[in-house]
């Protein structure tokens, strides 16, 4: 077992990731991220895989008339599988106080239309960042979320994803484990997403399906936070079965956000220019 501190480097264009414990180097993507990550990695006998678990996120607005059929069409795919789907709604057009009194806006949001778009048009949904032959890459439309999340949730992931969160209510801070352990393995370059979830957040929204504004509308799965780098960060050893991660983040949750109705999401993907699809996905709520 070794404990590590990963300082990496993702360079602009030539895409350079750098690890301080590490004298390899590998190209991986366009990204610039200056962070450091301790954790925890060994090898041990695989487990059998885990049933696959379809991350489903969705680029939203307030005031983006079209969006709750994204929203309707995202709670539809989440009831017909239940514990197979996770959904995360970025905030990341028309989503801050000049549309709306609360602001939904997050820096990873903002980034991450430029990391998995751009996009052409709201609502854009991504099954586990996946591409599915569409016109606007990664990105779906409402109508094909049903389909190709039941498709998603029939495949097999070489990775099993445990979680753990420890919450203090008094000084509200949450504590985040995450244990990730490859079944089978894997040759791409992976990195480890974690986002903040509030839901049951009632403000106005935009919604053309009722002609106008609906000002108690209910937003969920709204992402409030990434504790990781907005791409994520590296798992940089070499991921055979049997490799093993423990990472630990700890956070304090703003007063104005409900942690009673706040989730953790945790998912491992690909992070290559040309796959970011996602293998495996997790979510503990922050009060059990």
């Amino acid at each position: 077992m070794k404990k590590i501190k990963v300082s990496h480097l993702v360079g602009l264009s030539a895409g350079v990731l750098f690890f301080s414990a590490i004298t390899a180097c590998k190209e991986v993507g366009p990204e610039i991220n200056l962070t450091e990550t301790d954790y925890v990695t060994y090898i041990e006998t695989p487990e059998a895989p885990q049933d696959k678990i379809v991350l489903i996120e969705d680029f939203t607005g307030a005031a983006c008339p079209n969006c709750p059929d994204g929203h309707i069409a995202i709670t539809d795919a989440l009831t017909v599988n239940p514990g197979k789907a996770i959904a995360i709604a970025e905030y990341n057009y028309f989503a801050d106080p000049l549309y709306i009194e609360q602001n939904f806006l997050t820096d990873e949001a903002l980034n991450m239309n430029g990391y998995l778009g751009p996009v052409t048009g709201w609502p854009a949904i991504f099954i586990d960042r996946k591409d599915f032959g569409g016109d606007d890459y990664l990105a779906e439309l409402p109508e094909n979320v049903g389909t190709f999340t039941a498709d998603q949730t029939a495949a097999s992931t070489p990775v099993n994803l445990y979680i753990e969160n420890i919450y203090d209510a008094a000084s509200r801070l949450l504590t985040v484990r995450v244990k990730i352990k490859y079944t089978s393995a894997v040759t791409t370059v992976n990195n480890l997403s974690i986002s903040l979830t509030e839901s049951a957040i009632v403000a106005a929204q935009i919604d053309d399906n009722v002609g106008g504004e609906v000002e108690d509308y209910i937003h969920n799965h709204v992402l409030r936070k990434m504790l990781t780098y907005y791409t994520g960060d590296a798992l940089p050893e070499e991921n055979v079965a049997g490799r093993v991660y423990e990472f630990e983040y700890t956070y304090t949750i703003p007063e104005s956000w409900n942690a009673d109705n706040m989730n953790v999401v945790a998912f491992v993907h690909n992070y290559e220019t040309d796959n970011k699809e996602v293998l495996q996905a997790v979510e503990g709520e922050v009060v059990e």
